[in-house]
């Protein structure tokens, strides 16, 4: 797909600038949306964790710009997941380890 910039370049930077755009709403409405409406609704709303991510990570992989996969990482959301999974398999080896 990067190779289409040669062709329609024009095209590639709006598709590009859109899926920019829609991530980042995406993070907004996840990181400063939805926690100021927890608060007023007095329950928890969640937005969508890791679509931003998503969606960062898919807009820099088409651009001709490769590094700039690394906004993606501005979503915390899934690198706390994987420090979550992380932790957990990691207690439950030494609750293993406790009971034997």
């Amino acid at each position: 797909m990067v190779e289409m910039y040669a062709h329609f370049p024009v095209v590639m930077w709006i598709i590009d600038g859109l899926i920019w755009a829609l991530g980042v709403f995406f993070w907004i409405l996840t990181y400063i949306v939805a926690p100021l409406k927890s608060r007023k609704k007095g329950y928890t709303v969640s937005g969508l964790p890791g679509m931003a991510f998503l969606l960062f990570l898919v807009a820099g992989y088409l651009s001709p710009n490769r590094w700039l996969m690394l906004i993606s990482l501005s979503d915390v959301s899934v690198l706390a997941l994987v420090i979550m999974i992380c932790k957990r398999c990691i207690c439950k080896r030494k609750g293993n380890e406790q009971d034997t």
